[in-house]
């Protein structure tokens, strides 16, 4: 998946180019003359996966702090990359988060903004960081807001986890009660046993699973087994983050029937009558 690296200097986009040299290092290039001063620089990375795509960001604010002076820098950083790893889980492992949060804040940016981060760690880590948090993502999506709003659908958090957002989610879409599942996940080896309705009714109700990301889809396909079973009538899925590993069939083939999503990872050009995406772009002017 491509990063998606775009610049802007007073609001006015400017023309770049990328690529990467025969040895492999990544390259970028600011291809429009820059100003000799910018009362604000404006970067947005979107899909960024890797360092090579963090390399790119550093060598484009070196590129532009060269010619321009600049007051205020902005980085719109959508999906935060290393996100998962908040904490040191096993022995030998690394708190990867910390360790990119300290290299992203020698760049100082004025604003660091973040869709909806995995954990509060985010904030702790990255310097001048805003959250702009998961409700606030979700609702501007059309189709959900009215669907929620008007009762059509409900509410599901699916694990202990995700209960501190699905009730702001909850609060900001009018949603009157929601549903709660639970699971048990093998640190050392990610497997996924013991999923369980905890609360709520979901009988004869078309329900909406809420998270902040999706990867290979485990998590969310044993949550549609369990809530069929409980007699839910159509399970629908948001990820404000969807990383679709295993690509997003496996998810609709295996028990979801809709899938909502950012355009924070997967490419704003997919076309899946099954799947609404939402444009970051939308968000961010929220």
């Amino acid at each position: 998946m491509e990063n998606r690296l775009e610049l802007f200097l007073d609001n006015q986009p400017i023309t770049l180019a990328s690529g990467t040299f025969p040895d492999g290092a990544v390259w970028v290039k600011v291809m429009d003359a820059l100003p000799r001063t910018a009362q604000q620089m404006r970067i947005r990375a979107a899909a960024m996966r890797d360092m090579n795509d963090f390399m790119r960001l550093a060598q484009l604010v070196d590129a532009v702090r060269q010619v321009t002076d600049v007051t205020i820098s902005h980085l719109e950083l959508p999906w935060l990359p290393y996100a998962r790893q908040d904490r040191h889980m096993v022995a030998g492992d690394s708190f990867a988060l910390k360790v990119f949060a300290s290299l992203l804040n020698t760049l100082n940016f004025s604003k660091v903004f973040i869709l909806d981060p995995h954990s509060d760690a985010a904030a702790a880590a990255i310097n001048n960081v805003v959250v702009i948090p998961q409700e606030t993502c979700l609702l501007q999506s059309t189709t959900l807001r009215r669907a929620i709003a008007q009762g059509e659908l409900m509410l599901v958090a699916p694990d202990a986890g995700a209960l501190k957002k699905i009730h702001n989610v909850a609060s900001a879409s009018g949603a009157h009660d929601y549903a709660i599942l639970t699971k048990q996940r093998d640190v050392a080896t990610g497997q996924l046993t013991g999923f369980a309705l905890v609360a709520g009714e979901v009988a004869g109700k078309d329900v909406l699973i809420v998270d902040d990301l999706c990867d290979a889809g485990g998590t969310f396909i044993g949550s549609a087994q369990v809530l069929r079973e409980a007699g839910a009538r159509r399970v629908s899925l948001y990820v404000t983050h969807g990383v679709f590993s295993k690509g997003v069939e496996n998810l609709l083939n295996n028990g979801i029937d809709a899938l909502y999503t950012t355009t924070s990872l997967i490419s704003p050009t997919l076309a899946h009558p099954q799947v609404e995406l939402i444009d970051i772009d939308t968000i961010y002017r929220a």
